[in-house]
């Protein structure tokens, strides 16, 4: 019998599910696979059609919250009339509320992509993605209706907004405050800054700047540069590594 795609959608998101609330109860190391499938009703073996490794599990739900970031900026109706520091604020405090539930698992993502970061790196491919299509859709509007200007480097953008956000989620997993305060007051004077700056054209000013002085400062003194570096022709046999010289 063929499964349906809405059957197999359901059946991911209840392991994603399951999986926030074991890796949470006893860490990534101690959970396992056919425990998560337990939890998500799911047999054993049916959990690797879906995820083949725990470590997929765990991104995988990183990818799962940037689509529900996605799809709850779409639903608001007059999100297109926001201000770009209204949109952005927005996209950052709907990030925070979507991981409020599963707050100490995002704790083990960060533990995990710290002792692994070749894997995260490879692994939150498709949550950059998502984010870098919501980032791009913000600023080629903000550029259209003319409240920013188009600028050099802006496709590194999205990339430095990943950063910001990480930076916004690490903050807040250490924040003690009622209630976040601390966070919100962040996210409210943050995003205004990062605005500001896009709208007056600055970090494209600045990166542009950097490759100016890169390209003149420093290429052309590669030539030299190479000769320097460049190791001399051996004029006699080297003597024996801690040894006396033949």
């Amino acid at each position: 019998m063929k499964i349906s795609s809405k059957v197999k959608e359901q059946t991911r998101k209840r392991l994603l599910e399951a999986a926030v609330d074991v890796i949470s109860e006893k860490g990534f190391d101690k959970a396992s696979m056919r425990e998560i499938a337990k939890r998500a009703d799911v047999a054993d073996a049916t959990i690797y059609n879906y995820f083949s490794t725990k470590e997929k599990l765990l991104y995988g739900y990183c990818e799962y919250v940037q689509q529900q970031v996605m799809a709850e900026l779409k639903a608001i109706d007059d999100f297109h009339e926001y201000s770009l520091q209204e949109q952005l604020h927005q996209l950052v405090e709907i990030e925070l509320r979507m991981w409020l539930p599963a707050r100490e698992f995002l704790q083990v993502v960060f533990a995990q992509t710290y002792a692994a970061p070749s894997v995260g790196h490879e692994l939150l491919q498709d949550s950059k993605a998502i984010l870098k299509t919501i980032v791009i859709e913000l600023i080629d509007a903000a550029i259209e209706a003319g409240e920013m200007p188009e600028q050099p480097y802006q496709d590194l953008l999205p990339a430095m907004f990943w950063d910001y956000q990480t930076a916004i989620l690490a903050y807040w997993l250490k924040d003690t405050s009622d209630e976040f305060a601390n966070t919100t007051q962040l996210v409210a004077q943050s995003t205004e800054i990062v605005a500001q700056l896009l709208v007056g054209g600055v970090i494209g000013k600045t990166l542009d700047m950097f490759s100016f002085m890169f390209r003149t400062h420093v290429l052309q003194h590669m030539s030299s540069l190479e000769s320097f570096i460049q190791q001399p022709e051996l004029k006699a046999a080297k003597r024996r590594f801690m040894g006396e010289a033949t």
